[in-house]
């Protein structure tokens, strides 16, 4: 994960690992392989970093860059008082930022790390994703496409390893299926990607148009509050049991 979205704590100061089942383990610094990519590879990466990071910062959608601010404010439209609400975001060229969250992606299924082992894909599928990123192809949209959510009001500073999930869309016809849709969830800074576990759909993507990254050069997605996300009670009850059964 890019170290300028995963700091901790104070300067000088250790984070705690802590995971069900394991001992907490004093870290200094964010995850990092160092088999991962060649040179060359670091520097597609690197790239995409610099220019990801600076984006998200103009655009408010990582806590580190609220500066004092505690909410989005009016950045956002909340949704009467469900904590849940809406944001639009202008002016992030969608394929640049496409690649990004791919490149998270290939990063968290490509390694080694045991952090990141709930993200498996078909050796296909982390080929082709090799190539998007080294030929700056986001093409197509429907191979593993990601949704955002932000975090709108600031909560605990933490790392949260990616994970494989399910959930679960309602259909907007009059007696229409649920669709099933599985995802990989990534958690960085205040802000929150599902990636689709697809490497192709049946046009569904394609209709989600602004709503997903990369799909058009304005972009809409969900913001909810730290206090009633699924963020803040996971990972309070990851710590809870996690020293609880370590003691």
């Amino acid at each position: 994960m890019p170290k300028a979205l995963s700091r901790l704590g104070q300067r000088g100061n250790p984070s705690f690992q802590i995971a069900i089942g394991a001992r907490p383990v004093r870290r200094w610094n964010s995850w990092y392989d160092p088999e991962l990519v060649t040179q060359a590879g670091e520097k597609i990466l690197m790239d995409l970093d610099t220019w990801a990071i600076s984006e998200l910062r103009k655009h408010k959608l990582v806590w580190s860059s609220w500066g004092s601010a505690q909410t989005l404010g009016g950045l956002h439209t909340p949704i009467a008082d469900s904590g849940w609400g809406i944001r639009r975001v202008n002016g992030i060229n969608p394929k640049k930022l496409r690649l990004f969250f791919l490149s998270l992606l290939w990063r968290a299924a490509a390694t080694s790390r045991p952090e990141f082992a709930g993200v498996q894909m078909p050796a296909d599928d982390l080929e082709q994703l090799r190539i998007m990123l080294c030929s700056s192809d986001p093409e197509p949209i429907s191979f593993y496409p990601s949704q955002l959510t932000q975090l709108s009001t600031v909560g605990d500073m933490h790392n949260y390893a990616p994970i494989a999930d399910v959930k679960t869309i309602p259909s907007l016809e009059e007696g229409g299926v649920p669709r099933d849709l599985p995802f990989f969830r990534f958690y960085f800074d205040g802000l929150i990607a599902h990636t689709h576990r697809h490497a192709s759909d049946d046009g569904f993507t394609a209709s989600l148009g602004h709503m997903i990254v990369g799909g058009d050069k304005k972009l809409t997605f969900g913001t909810q509050t730290y206090e009633r996300s699924m963020q803040a009670s996971t990972v309070n009850s990851v710590v809870t049991r996690a020293l609880r059964a370590w003691k």
